[in-house]
């Protein structure tokens, strides 16, 4: 899967589940990129199909369904199968029809995915356990919850050998936006 297009830099950021991912994602829009997140596509898939994924699932609760399918490998591969090409279906169309010259793609599954040949650079957004964990529960997680999500992608560690840029996200969002800001600035300087 190729995403890179003539002209423009495409981006893939990850990163482990409250690394920080979806406020660099946020920030990269402030200062002027495309992005895309993947889990927003996939809820508004999820919205679109919920009546066939309830039937293999016997709710349309989202929560509910988040639950099961960390607990249920092959009722995961099944959502996966079913949203993720269309994820990527519209991603591909953002990316083709913005006039922006950077688009940032945030995708919790790009090394597991193996999608990382697709991009002109990848990021990964980087965090403690420890970290992860506190922000993770002040969000509401449950503690075996957030482990077990956790545990269903690769390891922070991994992610961050493969990718092209790390950015350590252990301290504040002004700090953050700071590290965010000059990546942006390198990538706007390279075009």
């Amino acid at each position: 899967m190729d995403f890179r297009i003539k002209g423009k830099k495409v981006i893939g950021l990850t990163g482990g589940i409250s690394s920080g991912k979806s406020t660099v994602l946020e920030i990269f829009g402030e200062l002027g990129a495309e992005t895309i997140c993947a889990d927003n596509l996939g809820r508004k898939y999820f919205e679109i199909l919920k009546d066939r994924i309830a039937e293999t699932f016997n709710t349309a609760d989202r929560a509910k369904i988040a639950s099961l399918i960390f607990k249920d490998d092959a009722k995961r591969k099944w959502l996966e199968n079913l949203l993720h090409p269309m994820i990527i279906s519209q991603a591909q169309e953002i990316i083709k029809n913005t006039d922006k010259a950077i688009i940032v793609f945030d995708l919790p599954l790009l090394f597991e995915a193996g999608l990382e040949g697709g991009f002109d650079l990848t990021i990964c957004v980087w965090a403690d356990d420890k970290v992860r964990l506190a922000r993770a529960l002040a969000k509401g997680f449950e503690r075996e919850d957030f482990k077990r999500r956790d545990l269903k992608q690769y390891g922070l560690e991994l992610k961050a050998d493969k990718a092209d840029i790390v950015i350590c996200n252990n301290g504040d969002r002004k700090t953050l936006k700071e590290k965010t800001v000059r990546i942006f600035n390198i990538i706007k300087g390279n075009q």
